[in-house]
C-alpha cells in the first residue's frame, strides 16, 4: 500500500522579502524600522540587496521569513530527520492515540518485480501483527514497535527561512543524501522556496555529488529483547562543578542590589528563570526506542546527538510489561519480530534492497543518544514527564535522569517533579490521574 508523499509549504509570513531587505538595510542605512519596511514596497533592489548580504555570511536577515509546511503520507524516517531540528516547530500524529494499521507505508518507487514482493511481505507482516495486539487491547503506544519505519506520517513543521535552507542542503549532502525519498522532498522544498522568495535561489544551489555514506546494515542471529527497566537508563556524563555557587552568582547578577538570599524553590515558581539556565548536564540515554526518541527531541531547547537510523541495530527490541503479560500478545509480538530479523537480514543481503535499510528498522530497536539540557528546560521535561499520565517510556528516562540530578545537586533539583508536585495544581483536568497525594510523598522523599 502506498500513497503519493508530499511536502508542500502551505503557509508563509506576509512580505516576507520585504521583511528581510529591511532587516538588511536597517544597520546601515539612516531611517526608523517602520520607513524603512515602507521603502522596501515593491523596491526591485531587494533581492539582489539580500543576495549580497548572504553572500557576505550574513544569514540571519532571512530569519525574518517563516514557511510551514504540510508533510502528507511520508515515512516516519522522514519525519524523524525533520524532527532533529532544533530550530523548527512540529506537530505530528500521536502513535500513543491514532491507530495507524489504515494509514499504510512509503514503497520505494524504483523497487519492481521480486525486490517490491519481498519488500511489501516484510512491512505487511508486521503491520498484520500490530492489528492482531490492537484486537487483543494493548494499548497503541506499545503496539507501536512494531510499526516499520516506512509507516506513513503525517505533520506539521514551521521553520524560518535561513533553517529550511540548512534544511534542505542537509539533506542534499548529509547521511541521508543516498534516501531518494528525502531527495525528492528537498526537491518539492526547493522549488517552491523559489518561486515564493527568489532571493534564495543562489542558496539553494544542488552541491556537488560526493560519494554517499555507507552503513552496514547490523542484524544478530537472534532477537535481543529489551526490558521496561532496562530502556532509557540514564547517565549524567557532565554537569557544573559547583553548581549552587554559579546559580548564587547568576542570582546576584539577575537581582542587581538584593540583599534577599538566593531560594532555589523559588525560582521554580519564578517566570522568567534565566538563572537556571546557567546549569547545563550532559546525558547518555541506552536503549531508547525510536518511538521514545521522538518523545525526547519535541523538547526543542537541547543539544542532541542521534545516530542514524541506518546504524540501527535491527535485532535489538524494545519489551513492554504490557505485551509481557499477555502470553498471547507476546507470542504475536515475539514471532513477528523474529520473522522481522530473520527477512530483514535476508532482504539486506539484496543490493537493490539494501539502500533502503532505514525503512526495515521498527519503532521498538533501540539505539543510544547524548543530550545537553539546561536546568531551566530539565525543569519543563521533567514537569511534563515525570507525570503519571507521561507514556511510561520518557517518564522513566525523565524520573532516571531527576534521580541524577538530586544527587548531583539536591537543593535545587529537590523541587523538581510533575506539575502537581512542583505547583500543586494538576493541570490535566477531568484525565488526572487523581494520585497527587501518592505523587506528592513519591517525589518529596527520599525513595525516588
Amino acid at each position: 500500500m502506498n500513497s503519493k508523499f508530499q511536502a508542500k509549504i502551505v503557509s508563509w509570513s506576509i512580505a516576507g522579502e520585504e521583511v528581510c531587505a529591511s532587516a538588511a538595510r536597517i544597520s546601515t542605512t539612516q531611517g526608523d524600522a517602520l520607513e524603512l519596511f515602507e521603502k522596501a514596497q515593491g523596491n526591485p533592489k531587494n533581492q539582489d540587496l539580500i543576495g549580497k548580504v548572504l553572500r557576505s555570511g550574513h544569514r540571519s536577515v532571512i530569519e525574518h521569513a517563516v514557511f510551514s509546511i504540510a508533510l502528507q503520507n511520508v515515512s516516519v524516517y522522514v519525519e524523524q530527520y525533520f524532527i532533529e531540528c532544533r530550530l523548527a516547530s512540529f506537530t505530528v500524529k500521536s502513535r500513543r492515540y491514532v491507530d495507524f494499521s489504515g494509514f499504510g507505508y512509503y514503497i520505494p518507487p524504483a523497487l519492481e518485480g521480486p525486490a517490491l514482493a519481498d519488500y511489501g511481505g516484510y512491512m505487511d507482516g508486521l503491520f498484520s501483527a500490530y492489528q492482531e495486539l490492537l484486537e487483543l487491547d494493548i494499548p497503541k503506544e506499545d503496539a507501536r514497535f512494531l510499526l516499520p519505519y516506512a509507516f506513513c506520517s503525517n505533520f506539521y513543521c514551521t521553520l524560518n527561512a535561513r533553517e529550511l535552507v540548512r534544511l534542505i542542503q542537509s539533506i542534499r549532502s548529509g547521511r541521508s543524501e543516498s534516501v531518494p525519498e528525502l531527495l525528492d522532498i528537498a526537491r518539492q522544498l526547493a522549488e517552491q522556496l523559489t518561486e515564493l522568495f527568489p532571493a534564495l535561489t543562489e542558496e539553494l544551489t544542488e552541491p556537488g555529488q560526493a560519494a554517499p555514506p555507507s552503513f552496514a546494515p547490523l542484524y544478530r542471529e537472534k532477537p535481543v529483547w529489551v526490558t521496561e527497566d532496562e530502556a532509557g537508563a540514564a547517565e549524567l556524563l557532565a554537569g557544573p562543578a559547583a553548581p549552587g555557587r554559579l546559580l548564587e552568582r547568576a542570582y546576584r547578577l539577575a537581582h542587581p542590589g538584593t540583599d534577599n538570599p538566593l531560594s532555589p524553590e523559588s525560582l521554580t515558581g519564578a517566570l522568567r528563570p534565566r538563572e537556571l539556565e546557567q546549569l547545563s548536564y550532559t546525558f547518555v540515554l541506552s536503549d531508547l526506542s525510536l518511538a521514545g526518541i521522538t518523545h525526547l527531541v519535541r523538547h526543542r531547547m537541547q543539544s542532541v546527538i542521534i545516530p542514524p537510523i541506518q546504524s540501527v541495530d535491527h535485532s535489538r527490541f524494545i519489551l513492554p510489561e504490557t505485551i509481557r503479560n499477555n502470553s498471547a500478545a507476546l507470542a504475536i509480538y515475539q514471532t513477528a519480530l523474529t520473522e522481522a530479523n530473520r527477512l530483514g537480514r535476508a532482504l539486506c543481503e539484496n543490493p537493490v534492497l539494501r539502500p533502503y535499510s532505514c525503512y526495515f528498522a521498527v519503532s521498538g530497536n533501540v539505539l543510544d543518544v547524548m543530550t545537553t539540557l539546561n536546568a531551566r528546560e530539565l525543569m519543563l521535561i521533567t514537569r511534563l514527564r515525570t507525570c503519571i499520565r507521561a507514556q511510561w517510556e520518557i517518564r522513566h528516562i525523565a524520573t532516571g535522569m531527576l534521580h541524577l540530578l538530586r544527587e548531583h545537586y539536591p537543593a535545587l533539583f529537590r523541587y523538581f517533579g510533575p506539575s502537581c508536585y512542583l505547583t500543586g495544581q494538576c493541570p490535566e483536568g477531568n484525565m488526572s490521574c487523581g494520585r497527587q497525594t501518592e505523587m506528592a510523598a513519591l517525589f518529596g522523599g527520599d525513595s525516588l
